[in-house]
């Protein structure tokens, strides 16, 4: 009778111990929250129910097409790839941007100046920042991986020297119109012309060639096919 009785009192205590530890947390919302709540749930799966009708007609249509289609839309986005990362010769309508001495600078014995590479970085930033979307310096496409350094007192960029002034920058840019209007008056051009060098900027038609270094991939390798 004595252990009979000690078992009901310990469960008896150990309910309560477990309900003071975990109280049970009632839902305090109104009638008015809750169906604002049930309209959310209700439009994020009417959401997720088209987004997954969409994913199921795109597999359809591509487990339909034949394999010329297939092959003809990976070599359109291999060719999209190839242009964004300057692979491809471009060109359009777009700002021919010339540096060169001032006139008084050719006169006489007195050196050239010289440019320094932070000077072309900064130029190629201020046109990024301004939306160019293709750069070239003196022939030679500027991408992520351009390096713009100067070895033995010359500047080389793409591991090729820049050739004599006066020296030609072709830009495309989203708005031409508003980066020449921004490049030709930033602190990039105020640079050049404190060093001595005369800046232009204007619109015409350029080409810019396509980057001819090879490209060296650290981070990716072929994906297996699964079987």
């Amino acid at each position: 009778m004595f252990a009979t009785i000690a078992l009901i009192i310990g469960g008896m205590l150990a309910v309560q111990f477990e309900t003071t530890n975990n109280p049970i947390v009632r839902d305090t919302r109104d009638l008015w929250e809750l169906r604002a709540d049930l309209e959310k749930e209700k439009q994020r799966q009417q959401e997720l129910n088209e987004e997954l009708q969409r994913y199921n007609e795109l597999l359809n249509k591509y487990e339909s097409e034949g394999n010329d289609e297939k092959i003809k839309a990976m070599e359109k986005a291999l060719a999209d790839l190839k242009k964004q990362a300057g692979l491809t010769t471009v060109s359009g309508q777009g700002i021919v941007m010339t540096i060169e001495p001032f006139s008084d600078q050719l006169i006489g014995d007195r050196p050239l100046p010289k440019i320094d590479p932070d000077m072309l970085r900064r130029l190629v930033n201020e046109l990024n920042r301004y939306d160019a979307k293709e750069i070239s310096i003196d022939g030679q496409r500027i991408v992520s991986k351009t390096p713009i350094r100067e070895v033995n007192g010359d500047i080389y960029i793409n591991n090729e020297p820049v050739s004599s002034f006066p020296i030609q920058i072709h830009v495309l840019a989203k708005n031409n119109e508003k980066l020449h209007r921004k490049i030709i008056a930033s602190p990039a051009v105020e640079e050049f012309v404190r060093e001595n060098f005369f800046v232009e900027a204007s619109l015409a038609e350029v080409i810019l060639p396509a980057y001819e270094q090879s490209v060296k991939v650290k981070y990716m390798k072929p994906a297996k096919e699964e079987t």
